[in-house]
């Protein structure tokens, strides 16, 4: 009996024990279930109908590469090896992808594994895998999303989101907006901010930058884009979009913009100027620019703005052809979102920047605080906020403060927005477009220019200069500078430049080189080399060599010019502290003697005139850069090819005009003492039919003012 009751006494003690390792096992269970809930966004959770229905999720993994610690050591030995910007920079990138890439492909392999047989099976319609950011989109059953979120390596399931193009406002702002200008003037928006100050007073343009959108498309032939395409050689005609398109929304070969021409628009405010210098309504119309279709009028979402940011980082297959700025001008709502904060974390790591529209608040009245739109609310983008010719805020701009940091002054900067002329698919030009959509790309063009002024600048380094250089705005709601509806100012394109290159300190580079006769080798002696833009010219010795000495680093135009050769130009890159070699062969050319006026009596000394004017082609548009010479007095002309020649001395003098590309022209004027004369010189080119080939003795003829 005794031994009966002790087998019970066991086997309920047995019992419990087993009762009890089960209770504790489903409790684990529970509390697993809830952890993997918890990983699910609430807008996947309230999508939820049990009805066991696709949903198109991103799912984010636990792991991500640190981006940041390889650009700064990649950064650090290269510079400090003394490689120069362009190699860093493309170096840098590559460095990048490769940790991006690395850390995804170890990590996504059991999760991308289970989605394949899941497909199988027919709980997940489509899958695609991600690098930039360590993510997986996926259009999968509602089981099955709560199955991935169960899994240790995920980390959070986002809902595929819809976001949207930041359009035009049809209420234009109550300012008085200047005039609709001419064609061949400067927008009012281009001067407002100072750009066309950086064209003439520096020759900075943009030239070697490479700027990109995210946006509805482009018209990339269009008159004002057509020669800034990188995918496309104006020399051959020839056009390769390999490397300079990609359609993320719709999977199409060749460019293409929607029907608002909403892209066409923002990337002619950036880039657009024709190639005779009429409809200048570009900032930087010296930059190369690529397009990525990210957006179309309908089903836009997350995903497909993912994968535009990832083509980007490679176009092509290539590092070397990212984009050295990327202008966004669409958003979501306001508030947190994380989708792309990784995002632009990889881009920041490869030295991309990133330039966000506000966002237009779409709501009665002025707009509310907290309203700035996502991602512009990220503390890692620059976000951008509309004003007027008058620069006040638009009342539809975006304000912050961000939901990041409520101390962040959101949005960073302000730029023109409202009544702004842009190209527009139909290969014309649409006036009065108003929206931060608008505003974006001034800011986009103008880092486009500071990176030619200092091509080291890096992705802080050009927000700080565009903060400490912006001229403060306030008004009745913002009474303080800097502020959440402004930020720090309107921007200045002129100081930002000028900072930059301050900042670029004595970053300088020799070019030398041989002048040469074309048809015998023989070197030219004599021959005058110039650095278009700068004081900075060389004559060569007597066997044609040259040496120029502290050029500035960066891409510069040579031209050469000598006495009875067509002058010539050439593109070159100078690197700090090293020394280019550029090597020009002259085509000589015959002069047809201008008659020699007799010559009028020696003025007294220190009697001197000015002479004023234009070299002009023979379509009528001013020539830049081109070089005048009268009397031992020599300047280059502007951008719009305008010249003041000071001091010259009274009397019967050379005069002599050449420009890369043109004929030269040379003949005798009359300088009056104390007179101001206005002359303009028309410059053929050799392939203009009535040129005659060697036609280029030609009197120079005065001008009365008007």
């Amino acid at each position: 009996m005794c031994r009966k009751i002790k087998s019970y006494l066991l086997f309920l003690l047995i019992l419990v024990f087993a009762f009890g390792t089960f209770a504790s096992y489903a409790s684990s269970i529970n509390d697993y279930e809830k952890q993997a809930e918890l990983k699910i966004d609430k807008l996947v959770t309230e999508r939820f109908t049990g009805k066991n229905d696709f949903m198109p999720v991103l799912i984010m993994l636990n792991e991500q590469a640190d981006v940041e610690k390889v650009s700064l050591q990649t950064n650090q030995k290269m510079r400090a090896d003394g490689y120069s910007a362009e190699k860093v920079r493309q170096t840098v990138r590559e460095a990048v992808v490769r940790e991006l890439e690395k850390v995804s492909e170890s990590t996504q392999k059991g999760l991308l594994s289970y989605l394949k047989s899941q497909q199988k099976k027919g709980n997940i319609k489509e899958y695609e895998s991600f690098h930039i950011v360590n993510m997986v989109y996926a259009l999968a059953r509602e089981k099955t999303i709560k199955e991935i979120a169960a899994r240790r390596e995920v980390k959070r399931i986002y809902i595929d989101g819809e976001v949207y193009l930041i359009g035009d406002e049809n209420e234009v702002e109550k300012a008085v907006e200047p005039q609709a200008p001419s064609p061949s003037d400067i927008e009012w928006n281009i001067k407002h901010i100072n750009a066309d100050d950086v064209w003439n007073q520096y020759n900075i343009d943009g030239t070697g930058v490479v700027v990109a959108t995210i946006d509805g498309g482009v018209k990339w032939d269009h008159k004002a884009l057509k020669e800034k395409y990188r995918g496309y050689d104006p020399a051959s005609g020839r056009v390769d979009h390999s490397a300079s398109w990609y359609d993320a929304w719709g999977g199409r070969s060749t460019p293409y913009d929607d029907e608002d021409s909403h892209g066409t628009h923002v990337m002619g405010t950036i880039v657009g100027q024709e190639s005779n210098g009429r409809n200048a309504v570009g900032v930087a119309p010296g930059a190369k620019f690529i397009a990525v279709k990210g957006l179309g009028m309908s089903n836009n979402t997350d995903s497909k703005l993912i994968r535009a940011a990832e083509w980007l980082l490679r176009p092509g297959g290539s590092t070397a052809n990212a984009p050295d700025v990327v202008n966004n001008s669409w958003g979501g709502g306001s508030g947190k979102d994380d989708w792309y904060k990784n995002v632009m974390n990889a881009w920041r790591a490869a030295d991309i920047v990133p330039v966000f529209a506000a966002g237009n608040h779409r709501g009665s009245g002025e707009a509310p605080a907290g309203s700035i739109s996502n991602p512009a609310n990220y503390p890692e983008v620059i976000a951008v906020a509309a004003i007027n010719s008058s620069n006040r805020r638009a009342s539809w701009s975006c304000v912050g403060p961000s939901p990041y940091d409520s101390s962040l002054i959101k949005p960073e900067i302000s730029a023109p927005g409202v009544s702004i002329r842009s190209s527009v698919i139909s290969g014309g030009y649409e006036s009065g477009w108003s929206g931060t959509s608008m505003a974006a790309p001034h800011i986009t063009g103008v880092i486009a220019l500071m990176r030619q002024a200092n091509p080291y600048l890096t992705v802080s380094e050009i927000e700080t200069i565009l903060k400490n250089t912006a001229k403060p705005l306030t008004d009745s709601r913002y009474r303080n500078s800097p502020n959440m509806g402004y930020g720090y100012g309107a921007v200045d394109a002129l100081a930002a430049v000028e900072a930059a290159l301050a900042m670029a300190g004595p970053q300088t580079g020799t070019i030398t080189g041989r002048i040469t006769d074309y048809n015998t080798g023989s070197g030219i002696s004599g021959a005058r080399v110039s650095v278009s833009g700068t004081s900075l010219s060389a004559y060569t010795n007597s066997s044609g060599y040259y040496t120029i000495y502290d050029v500035p680093a960066g891409r510069h135009e040579i031209v050469a010019t000598a006495n009875g050769y067509q002058s010539e130009s050439r593109n070159v890159t100078v690197n700090a502290n090293q020394q280019t070699t550029v090597n020009i062969a002259l085509r000589r050319v015959s002069v047809t003697p201008t008659p020699t006026p007799t010559p009028a009596p020696t003025p007294p000394p220190g009697q001197k005139g000015t002479i004023t004017g234009r070299i002009v082609n023979t379509s009528g548009y001013g020539i830049g850069n081109a070089f005048v010479y009268c009397g031992g007095i020599s300047v280059t002309t502007n951008y719009n090819g305008y010249f003041t020649l000071n001091d010259v001395p009274a009397g019967s003098q050379l005069f002599f005009a050449g420009a890369a590309g043109y004929f030269s022209a040379i003949g005798n004027i009359e300088v009056n003492a104390g007179n101001t004369i206005n002359i303009e010189i028309v410059l053929e080119n050799p392939g203009f039919s009535g040129a005659g080939g060697n036609n280029i003795g030609v009197q120079v003829q005065s001008i009365p003012e008007p």
